[in-house]
């Protein structure tokens, strides 16, 4: 039975691809799909996630780094 998961992006339900099936659709874990993975990839690469010092996950914005989702703040935006 596949395992269900929320993606770490779009918190949408998500079954992870069972790696013993020949054809398995690509695992894109923790996200749900290649989009979401770019998403975020793209957000690394603008520097809108940065590590602190002590190891903590946070933003340059000051989000309370114990947060749990800290994607809820981005939105998919076209630059002005």
């Amino acid at each position: 039975m596949p395992t269900q998961r929320k993606c770490a992006r779009c918190r949408t339900p998500y079954f992870v691809a069972d790696a013993t099936l020949p054809n398995a659709a690509k695992d894109y874990t923790p996200f749900c799909s290649k989009r979401c993975a770019d998403i975020d990839l793209g957000h690394w690469l603008k520097g809108d996630y940065v590590i602190d010092g002590s190891g903590a996950l946070g933003t340059e914005a000051g989000d309370n780094p114990d947060s749990e989702d800290l994607s809820s703040s981005f939105h998919d935006e076209e630059p002005q």
